[in-house]
């Protein structure tokens, strides 16, 4: 029992903190007690009560800190600003007492959030962010000046306080969005800047005004802000659009590098077994698999490649494959291209040229073919591949290969093209059609 009441001694803190304080409020004038309302009453010690224990709570967490005795400093000097405001009837003792008390409460229970919940201290966060502390305190300083100013001179439609008012919300704005301040600050600080020049203008040559002609000219400073917004929703949209493309980029580039390993294992077996062998096929195949290779890591991570090179390494692979195979398979490739100048992206054909040698040749002992067709007029290619396989062995489930193939698709062309695969006989045919530059 004991300890349940250590642990929640804080409530107990909190609720008599403000049975002390509401007759003490009450006294000074700041806070009138209607006794008719008890609901009302009994609700509003509940809920500051609460608040207050706490922050009772918080406080007690940081007891073996300095910022213990820096928080009750604070408290005490902000309670004795707010009595004598209320005698010396000053405003401005009463708003820097006022917020000097609501931003240490603010700190004090983030800190206690931060160190018991985030396992962060405060001081490494503030550490951490120094710029942004910084602007915040330019901020106070340029509100409590602006209140100063206005209460001390007693100037309708102050120039002075205007300039102010107009640097602490520029402030903000910089705070909250430093790379948007960062980025039109010539046109921000132009346009207001000019503002402020009519401003002044206008109130000197104008001295008599009616609250009317004040008010437009108050409502002047918020013209700009649609401006700002648009160009800000742009600089969204902008943001939004680039983070896709480079998303997209980096799926592109992720897929690529998911080119199928199959073929290369296989190869490097071949070769291995030539080797021993000391076949005089083995320069010709290193020959073969290093081009391949090449083009696979310098050629696939660009965007677009010349047709002819795309071909010329689709006949690297298939020269490689007549290499490896114990009996040659039949194997015919035409093309037929209206022009020599046309660009694609990289191997996007190479995934169905391999699934018809890994699904298809490798799959038969004996009349195993591969045909295949690349029509390239008027900007459009066709590329067709058949070939037969071994019905025992296949599957309708479709492989890594064909759905890194249509992602890749999808991402470059959307919905721009057809990718059609057919089987049946044990014949499988595939068939793409896209654009080309």
């Amino acid at each position: 029992m004991k300890k349940i009441i250590l642990k929640y001694l804080w409530l107990t803190y909190g609720f008599l903190f403000i049975l002390i304080m509401t007759p003490l409020l009450q006294y000074v004038g700041y806070i009138k007690i209607d006794p008719n309302q008890t609901i009302v009453n009994i609700i509003l010690v509940l809920v500051w009560g609460t608040f207050c224990s706490f922050l009772i709570k918080a406080l007690l967490y940081h007891k073996k800190e300095p910022l213990f005795y820096l928080i009750l400093t604070i408290w005490l000097l902000s309670l004795f600003g707010f009595v004598l405001a209320k005698y010396l009837s000053s405003t401005i003792l009463a708003t820097t007492a006022l917020f000097a008390f609501a931003a240490t409460n603010c700190f004090l229970l983030w800190s206690w959030y931060m160190q018991s919940y985030m396992g962060r201290r405060a001081k490494a966060f503030f550490r951490a962010r120094r710029i942004f502390i910084r602007k915040l305190v330019l901020a106070v300083l340029l509100f409590v000046t602006m209140i100063t100013v206005d209460d001390y001179m007693k100037v309708p439609d102050n120039p002075i306080t205007f300039v102010l008012l107009t640097l602490f919300w520029l402030t903000v704005v910089n705070m909250l969005a430093p790379k948007f301040f960062k980025k039109y600050r010539l046109l921000i600080f132009g346009i207001y800047g000019s503002l402020l020049i009519f401003f002044t203008v206008f109130i000197s040559y104008f001295e008599e005004r009616t609250h009317s002609e004040s008010l437009d000219l108050f409502l002047t400073f918020l013209f700009p802000i649609p401006l700002f917004i648009i160009l800000w929703l742009y600089e969204q949209w902008k943001w939004f659009k680039n983070l896709k493309a480079e998303k997209t980029k980096a799926e592109l580039s992720l897929l690529k590098q998911q080119v199928n390993p199959h073929f290369f294992f296989n190869t490097l077996n071949n070769l291995y077994g030539l080797a021993k062998q000391k076949s005089d096929k083995t320069p010709d195949l290193i020959l073969k698999l290093s081009e391949v290779m090449r083009y696979v890591i310098y050629k696939g991570k660009e965007s677009l490649v010349p047709l002819e090179d795309e071909i010329e390494y689709l006949e690297n692979y298939i020269e490689i494959q007549e290499i490896r195979q114990h009996k040659k398979p039949d194997i015919d490739f035409k093309k037929s291209i209206d022009q020599h100048n046309y660009h694609i992206p990289p191997l996007l054909f190479i995934i169905l040229l391999e699934n018809a040698f890994k699904h298809g040749v490798d799959t038969l002992v004996d009349k195993a073919y591969v045909h295949i067709e690349l029509i390239v007029k008027e900007n459009k290619a066709i590329f067709t591949i058949t070939n037969n396989y071994d019905p025992a062995g296949f599957t309708t489930q479709k492989g890594i290969g064909l759905l890194n193939l249509k992602k890749r698709l999808d991402i470059i062309y959307g919905s721009n093209y057809l990718l059609q695969i057919d089987h049946e006989n044990a014949i499988f045919t595939a068939r793409l059609e896209l654009e080309v530059d």
